[in-house]
Order: C-alpha cells, then structure tokens, then sequence
C-alpha cells in the first residue's frame, strides 16, 4: 500500500480527510498526521511516506516551503496541495514540479481527491522505477544494462584495439549500434544544494534514467554514467543529421534539461563533440569533451568543440592514450612517473606535461582513479576480499587502499559494496 501523510493546522481538516476515504480498499494507508510543515518534515524523515497530502497555509512551515525543502532531497514523496479559491491561481503559477495536483478546500470530494491521489500514485511508480526499485524481471534487465555501461566505459576509455574487437561484446549484450555517425556529448549534474556521495550517486542514476527516456524520444542514444555527478550520452546519427548536429541537437539538450530541472531542480552543463564515423574514434571525442568542460557555465550550459579543436593535438593524445592503456594493464605493478616515462623513453616532466595539458587529469591523479574503478567493479562482482583487491591493484595495504579509496568516494569499500 502507498503511504500518506495528511498535514493541515485546522484539526477539522484533517479529521474529514481521513474519513473522506476508505483508504485502504483504494489501496492506501494514512501513516501520520501533523498540524504544520516543520513537524511533518520530521515524520516524512521518519515515516518514509509515498503521498503528502498538504494544506498551503500553516504555521511555522507553510506548505509551499514544506514541498520545496522535501523536492531539494528527493523526488519523492509526491504532494497534493490544498488551496482557498483567493490563492489558487497564484498557486497554479507560482510551485515547480514536484506537486502533482491542487485542490480547492470548499470544492473538494472524495471523487476529486481519488484522481489526485491516482495521479500521485502513478508518479510514485515512475520515480521508484528511477531509482531502481524495480520487479526480478526488471532487475535480469538492469544486469544486462550493468555489463552494457561496462562495454561503453571501456568504449570510451579506447580500450578496444580494432573494430573487430567490438563484435563479440555487441552480440553477447544485443547491442545494435549500427549508425552512419556517432556523437558523444558529456554532461554535468549541478544540483542546488550539498549532497552526500550516497544521495549524489542515487541523484545521477535517476537523472541518467530520465536522460534516456527523455532523449530517446528523439534519437537513438545511450546514457552511461562517467562519475557521481557526470555522464556520457551517445548518439547515433543519420548522414542528414551529421550535416547539421549543432541545430539538431540544442533543443533536444535544451528541452531536457528543462525536463530535468523540473523534475530535480538540478542544471545540466553540456559538453557536445565531433560526430565520428567510427565506434573507436569515441574515446577521441570523450577526450576532446573533457578539455571543453571547465568551460562549461550556467549561463551558457551547451557548447560545442570545434571542427578543427582536436586537430593539431591528436598526436600527443594518441601518446597520452597510449600511456593510459599501460597503466590499466599493469595496475598491479609499481607505476611512478619515473617508471612509465622509461617505459616510453620520455622524461618524467615530458610525460607529466603530456598528461596535464592532454589528458583527462594529472598522472597521480590518473592512475588513482583508475584503480578505484577497477575497485569498484571488483567490489560489485564479490569475489574478492578487501586486501586481496587492495594487492591486485598494487596497494601496499588494505588500509591504505581503504583510505584512498574513501578519500575519492565518500565511502569505505565496506560500505561501497554494502550500497550496491
């Protein structure tokens, strides 16, 4: 049954709420009542409920303050407002998303309330679908969809050494990329307020769930996430949408972002490549996108690389693509600068130089998110033991791992695989 919390300051209210339904037959259950929005905020934190049914004038905590403070933490629970005729239409106007319906006091029946609670019920579906809480038949397809991001990080990263590489994984996991022309555009989840890395990795999932469904509307494409706040969609273009990327794809990127603030109050900075030919020339674009985003701002949220942007570099990135690809098959091994560079015969400031001004981050800083990653995936299969991972990785201890791995998560690697 769905939860709801009734929160009114007129006792009179709320006592005609709960008789105004049998609740239970329709498949509810009143869970709480409170007089104003400050002690329904403690039972919404306590009581968990899917539906708040809410009065916008109150004490203390007037409802509109209520919704807007529960909207900045989750998408759930869902509100209904109660109104006066004098404030309603100010109402209509004036709350984002987040509220499902508006009832006014004096016109309010328990056939009105049933359709405001049904729209309410069928936004809780949508939102807990987000957010993962799905049937076993859905859970087989999120697996499937587990080792399908795996196939795009390493697509991305330029993992693959040729295009008949790429064959075996299509096959195995259904993947039917087939296209004329591929773009990546990289984006940034800013939302409006601090977050956990818990609440931030939830956050990004179910932005990148809404993503997808939002964009496939319009072309093909893939979302797959890059780090907490950040993910990577990849579209599959025609010839005449190739010629024209730029006016095809801003008003699909505007028009969900708009969707995406609505939904979670959160900005999107957008960070849109070169269309390529080629599945293996996306790590080129992903590359190109990430010397791009620093750019990124709020008030220009979607550019665009240049034709010509990646040109005169693409040999050092080559070389600094090159040099990543050894890290990731020697992780288990020391890898100093000193080491690496000899492995390349360059001079450790050359290949410092190279990866500061042509890769994704600094060496150090490489090389340690690239062990977390593996980390990660490691933690997720269960098969290995906290220091087992930690002397696979080239970690002198488990301790230390543990400490590096939280200083970049947030989180223990006990509490990480306890969070999947």
């Amino acid at each position: 049954m769905l939860r709801i919390l009734l929160v009114d300051d007129e006792p009179l209210v709320l006592i005609g709420l709960q008789g105004m339904l049998e609740w239970e037959k329709l498949g509810y259950t009143v869970c709480g009542t409170a007089r104003n929005g400050k002690l329904a905020l403690e039972l919404i934190e306590r009581e968990k409920p899917d539906i708040v049914i809410a009065d916008v004038k109150m004490p203390v905590m007037d409802g509109l303050t209520l919704a807007r403070t529960c909207r900045e933490r989750s998408a759930l629970p869902a509100f209904i407002m109660l109104t006066s005729f004098e404030e309603f239409g100010y109402i209509k106007q004036a709350m984002g998303a987040g509220v499902v319906d508006y009832l006014v006091k004096l016109d309010l029946t328990p056939e009105n309330l049933q359709t405001a609670l049904a729209k309410a019920a069928e936004k809780v579906k949508k939102e807990r679908a987000l957010l993962g809480e799905l049937s076993a038949q859905e859970n087989l397809a999120e697996s499937v969809r587990s080792y399908q991001e795996r196939f795009f990080v390493r697509l991305y990263a330029g993992l693959f050494p040729d295009e008949a590489a790429l064959e075996q994984p299509l096959q195995h996991m259904e993947l039917n990329l087939a296209s004329d022309a591929y773009l990546v555009a990289s984006c940034e989840i800013i939302a409006n307020t601090a977050l956990t890395p818990a609440q931030q990795l939830k956050l990004s999932f179910s932005c990148g769930r809404m993503l997808e469904t939002t964009l496939q509307n319009y072309l093909p494409c893939y979302v797959t996430g890059a780090d907490a706040m950040r993910c990577n969609v990849l579209f599959c273009l025609t010839d005449a949408q190739c010629q024209n990327y730029r006016t095809v794809l801003r008003p699909l990127l505007e028009r969900a972002s708009q969707i995406l603030y609505n939904y979670f109050t959160v900005r999107l900075l957008w960070a849109v490549g070169r269309p390529t030919g080629s599945l293996l020339g996306l790590a080129r674009c992903c590359r190109e996108n990430a010397h791009l985003q620093p750019l990124l701002t709020v008030e220009q949220p979607i550019q665009f690389v240049e034709v010509n942007e990646g040109d005169a570099t693409a040999g050092k990135m080559q070389v600094v693509a090159q040099v990543q690809e050894y890290i990731q098959s020697h992780l288990s091994e020391r890898l100093t600068l000193a080491d690496v560079a000899a492995v390349f015969n360059f001079s450790p400031n050359y290949l410092s130089q190279l990866f500061g001004k042509y890769g994704d981050s600094g060496f150090v800083e490489y090389i340690t998110e690239t062990r977390i990653a593996a980390a990660k995936e490691m933690l997720e299969q269960g098969d290995l033991k906290v220091y087992e991972i930690a002397e696979k990785l080239g970690y002198e201890s488990a301790f230390y791992f543990s400490k590096v791995f939280k200083k970049v998560t947030g989180l223990s690697p006990r509490e990480y695989q306890q969070s999947i």
